[in-house]
């Protein structure tokens, strides 16, 4: 009966359009296949005006389980988002949480005044899951400025923005945005990594600029601090970028290849900046 009921809509309706409209719609109706798989895909997602009004109730439902589903799946392809975390400050003071995993949990708090939980948490996450695309190829900025606007937050009001993705696949990203009085410096203040490799092993190099105090501590174990630690970070910081209008994957690439570290071997990388103007950056990449 649907297939019948496809193709009497499908003469109908090319004989009401002109040879350009045609043409579109061919691709779309030009076999029953074709046209069976677009009306498969308009009714997920509720907006099959082909089939029969009696089908309306079971497109809702088909809505209502994709909403909740897809509460964890990540446009960006990385995988299904097993936990969400994100935390937002504003330069009034206001404070706003986000939590969500998969086992259940989902709450929404803004200002301590407006709760969700339950499906209307879950709704809310599953529209923000499907308007950011989580991924370390993309700018920092871009991710932040999505989901700001995804929970309608305001972008130049968010002072401080704290966000946790993890994956199904183990993969976890970390992104965290302090901007002090909205100011931002080129200056280094302070500058750490930390890496965990591949097998085991770890490494760190931290960085002090008013004290021009330094400490690296090697994956073979050894181990300097000062004068020549302070000489190395020196040379490793005139060699990257960390700002937001980058993305983990350059500024992770680019700070490996200035500490003679393949890529491959490194597991956990996580860095953290502050300026002397008060902007401070965090990343991490987890891949555990």
């Amino acid at each position: 009966m649907k297939k019948m009921t496809l193709g009497m809509a499908a003469v109908l309706f090319l004989s009401a359009c002109g040879a350009g409209d045609e043409a579109t719609e061919t691709t779309g109706t030009a076999t029953e296949s074709g046209a069976e798989q677009q009306v498969t895909t308009d009714a997920v997602n509720g907006d099959d005006d082909t089939v029969e009004d009696d089908s309306a109730d079971d497109a809702d439902s088909e809505e209502t389980v994709e909403n909740d589903s897809s509460a964890s799946e990540s446009s960006a392809q990385t995988g299904v988002i097993r936990e969400f975390d994100l935390d937002l400050e504003f330069t009034d003071d206001r404070d706003w949480e986000f939590d969500y995993d998969d086992d259940g949990k989902a709450g929404i708090e803004r200002d301590g005044d407006e709760n969700l939980s339950g499906q209307a948490a879950h709704d809310e996450f599953a529209r923000l899951f499907q308007a950011v695309r989580f991924s370390t190829d993309r700018p920092l900025e871009e991710i932040k400025r999505e989901v700001l606007e995804a929970v309608g937050a305001e972008q130049a009001g968010a002072r401080e923005f704290e966000l946790d993705v993890k994956f199904d696949s183990g993969e976890e990203i970390e992104i965290d945005h302090d901007t002090e009085n909205g100011a931002t410096s080129g200056e280094v203040d302070e500058f750490s990594v930390d890496l965990e490799f591949v097998g085991g092993g770890e490494a760190s190099y931290e960085y002090e600029s008013d004290e021009r105090e330094a400490e690296i501590e090697r994956r073979d174990g050894s181990e300097s601090e000062n004068g020549q630690a302070v000489e190395e970070m020196e040379q490793l910081l005139g060699q990257i970028s960390i700002t937001m209008d980058r993305s983990i994957d350059d500024m992770k690439a680019e700070v490996l290849k200035a500490l003679s570290i393949d890529a491959s071997e490194v597991e956990d990388f996580e860095l953290e900046i502050s300026y002397r103007g008060g902007e401070e950056i965090k990343f991490a990449h987890d891949l555990k």
